[in-house]
């Protein structure tokens, strides 16, 4: 229990500082929200001679009340880090050479237009990010799918939120957390499945925590680790790999067996329960137990806590996003909430747990694959609505998009030649590495990031340098919905442009100046609140003087005098209208009533056998952020944790004759790292668990392979296209047997 321990106390040590730098010597403190994950803790920058020199929590904020995290409270850091990219630059024999904008933009667009005359707008691909501003991903939406007229657009948010989003709007209509951080303080019961908030949502944990004590909150974690959340849980469902359906069908059925439901909401909101009933009658606990691993009678546990409570809040996140039928399990959720009356209610919601800090603004305006204000590009008048605010050809505008992973088989295909990759690093975060490198070296790429060196940027034929947090003013929207504001606090270095410049001078260029003729941030919210008005995520009464003074306003927010909206569906009524729907199905006859979906369980299409023998699981650690662009270039947070790693129990490692600090070679299917031992309890024997946010191709760390993501596996989900990341196998071995491996 040595080393559990020692982690846990690690952790705690960490995750929750409460911090004031007022009595550094600075010009001004300036308001801003924090730029890593979607929490949106509320801070103040502060500004010395022009540099950003420190951060303060901001104690006025309603969501973190001055807390920070150790991310939060070094971010400032990342401006300055010696590696920030400060010139476009071109591939001219075979390097990367600095030019001016106007010959990087003229090369770009010439290539760009060369590609659509040889092969049309489908010739064009662009792969963006969770982590630019409202306003970027409006611009770039309206530049993608009014001016280019490409299908091929999606953002990273398809590795972390696509199922989450695809569960909502299957569900409810529409996209959009229904509840709001009250729902945690006010819930009696707390569900955490396939999510770690202590690591990936600190502050948000710091909530939880407190509560708890006040409030004698129960806790209930269904996770295959034994991580910090399920440590201090009063209920631990440790189940197997890809087996979150099985569970949660054999707590519905228990739910439905006990009378724990609430036969009026169903009967007067919701259409598909006796789907539902005659299915999950095949998931007594005792199969549950049988296919998850997890005893019956905990099953039955934690059905009864969660059914018997007045109050009950889910959270869930990638453990569910990247999991084994990840949509079917998003949507079951909902329907636990749904059946058992717990939603629309205070302490009483499905809560999806985003990872990046502007996630839900993508979402919101369209930025993948939906229309502004959650429209369906499918829907002629939908696709009208949006044509006539742009002032741009509505044939223009596809209807329907291809996900990254498609857009991967169609560079093979030799059917896309150009892509455009926007704050996000692929060549660490896409699945199965060795076939993306392959494919980002066949085709025209663009890269445009705030650091050089960086892992894709090595395959990159022009790279332009952006701006990044603390360097531009625009709008964030949190995990509950709430819009805040982050003002400019400095100058990005060198000849750095923000997005929104370097998408209005791409548009201009192609023609359609007028289109992107704006001055100022604000007018681009101003467009987007057009979009808005009488949607789901009316954003029309908001401004950036509203969204300073009353630290983020959650929407709906119609109206200038309205106070904005703490949860949706309150009256029971659903977004399930044709005329609202995000997306074409089934559901859309429903009129108003939420679907419940029944979903048998599938088995993963890889599990453990002879020749790879343990369940290989991913995920994030507190320390890094995402690929490390910005957190290995913070010295407090990259020496806590500078190298990859892999997670084995210690009866596995006893068995493999591996010792705590050894390397050793990790092995799937598809690739290797090496990388060095943890021995833990916090992994299952049988089970290894690997962090996602190393790489191996940035010239700093040449020396390593250690991206996870050589060994996952290429498994889409049906529905949303997401990546199955949680669930493949490996084995472990030493690496003196080993090295004469390196073709695998």
């Amino acid at each position: 229990m040595t080393f559990l321990l020692r982690d846990t106390v690690n952790q705690l040590k960490n995750t929750f500082p409460t911090h004031s730098n007022r009595e550094i010597d600075v010009d001004e403190w300036v308001y801003s929200t924090c730029g890593y994950c979607s929490v949106g803790c509320g801070l103040y920058i502060g500004v010395k001679d022009g540099e950003a020199v420190a951060v303060e929590g901001n104690s006025d904020s309603l969501v973190n009340k001055g807390k920070l995290c150790i991310k939060g409270l070094y971010e400032w850091k990342a401006l300055h880090a010696p590696e920030r990219a400060t010139s476009p630059m071109i591939r001219k024999n075979g390097k990367l050479e600095p030019v001016s904008w106007d010959e990087a933009l003229s090369h770009f667009v010439d290539k760009m237009q060369r590609i659509i005359d040889e092969k049309g707008s489908e010739g064009v691909g662009i792969y963006h990010t969770g982590q630019l501003l409202l306003e970027e991903y409006y611009a770039l939406g309206k530049l993608a799918k009014g001016v280019i007229g490409t299908p091929n657009i999606d953002a990273n948010t398809r590795l972390c939120m696509a199922s989450a989003v695809q569960g909502y709007i299957r569900s409810f209509g529409t996209d959009g957390p229904p509840g709001c951080y009250e729902d945690l303080d006010q819930a009696e019961v707390l569900f955490i499945i396939g999510a770690n908030p202590a690591e990936m949502h600190p502050q948000l944990w710091q909530r939880i925590l407190h509560y708890r004590a006040e409030k004698k909150t129960k806790i209930i974690v269904a996770d295959p680790r034994l991580t910090l959340p399920a440590q201090v849980a009063d209920l631990h469902l440790a189940l197997r790999p890809g087996t979150n359906i099985a569970l949660l069908n054999a707590m519905i059925h228990v739910l439905i067996s006990e009378g724990l439901i609430d036969l009026e909401m169903i009967e007067a909101h919701t259409h598909g329960f006796a789907e539902l009933k005659a299915l999950v009658e095949d998931y007594p606990p005792e199969r549950g137990e049988e296919l998850t691993g997890v005893p019956a009678k905990r099953i039955i546990e934690a059905a009864l806590l969660f059914g018997r409570s007045a109050t009950a809040t889910t959270l869930y996140c990638q453990g569910v996003n990247q999991s084994m039928s990840a949509t079917d399990t998003a949507t079951l959720i909902n329907t636990l909430h749904l059946i058992s009356g717990k939603i629309g209610k205070p302490g009483c919601t499905p809560f999806s747990l985003t990872g990046q800090s502007t996630s839900m603004s993508n979402r919101e305006v369209g930025g993948t694959t939906s229309l502004p204000g959650f429209r369906n590009p499918m829907n002629p008048e939908h696709r009208r609505e949006v044509a006539e605010i742009w002032k741009l050809d509505q044939e223009k505008i596809p209807c329907q998009t291809n996900d990254i992973m498609k857009m991967m088989a169609l560079i093979g295909e030799g059917k896309l030649d150009f892509l455009w990759v926007i704050g996000t690093n692929p060549v660490v975060s896409l699945p199965d590495q060795r076939k993306i490198r392959e494919y980002l070296d066949r085709v025209f790429l663009v890269v445009q990031d705030v650091y050089y060196p960086m892992e894709t940027a090595q395959y990159a034929d022009i790279f332009l340098p952006a701006a990044q947090w603390g360097e531009k003013t625009g709008t964030y929207t949190n995990l509950e919905r709430r819009v805040n504001i982050g003002y400019q606090a400095v100058k990005p270095p060198g000849n750095g442009k923000s997005d929104l410049i370097i998408f209005q001078e791409v548009g201009k260029r192609l023609g359609e100046g007028e289109a992107f003729n704006w001055n100022e941030p604000e007018e681009v919210f101003n467009e987007w609140k057009l979009l808005s008005k009488g949607r789901p995520n009316d954003m029309s009464g908001m401004t950036y003087l509203r969204l300073e003074k009353e630290h983020g306003i959650r929407w709906p927010c119609p109206a200038t005098n309205h106070p904005g909206t703490a949860r949706l569906y309150t009256q029971g009524i659903f977004n399930t209208f044709e005329c609202i729907a995000e997306a074409y199905g089934d559901f859309n006859h429903f009129e108003g009533r939420a679907k419940l979906w029944a979903v048998p369980y599938q088995q993963p299409p890889e599990i453990p056998d002879s020749d790879y023998p343990f369940w290989l699981n991913t995920g994030s650690i507190i320390e890094h952020y995402h690929t490390r662009t910005k957190t290995k270039r913070i010295p407090e947070l990259n020496i806590t944790a500078p190298e990859g790693y892999v997670e084995v129990n210690p009866q596995d490692a006893k068995g493999l004759q591996i010792q705590d600090g050894e390397k050793v070679r990790v092995v799937s299917r598809r690739g290797w790292i090496e990388v060095g031992v943890r021995v833990r309890n916090t992994v299952s024997p049988g089970q290894v668990f690997v962090p996602f946010h190393f790489g191996d191709l940035d010239p700093l760390e040449a020396h390593l392979k250690q991206a996870a993501n050589h060994l996952t596996l290429n498994w889409v989900d049906p529905f949303s296209k997401q990546p199955m990341m949680k669930v493949s196998a490996c084995r472990i071995e030493k690496i003196r047997h080993s090295i004469q491996k390196e073709t695998l």
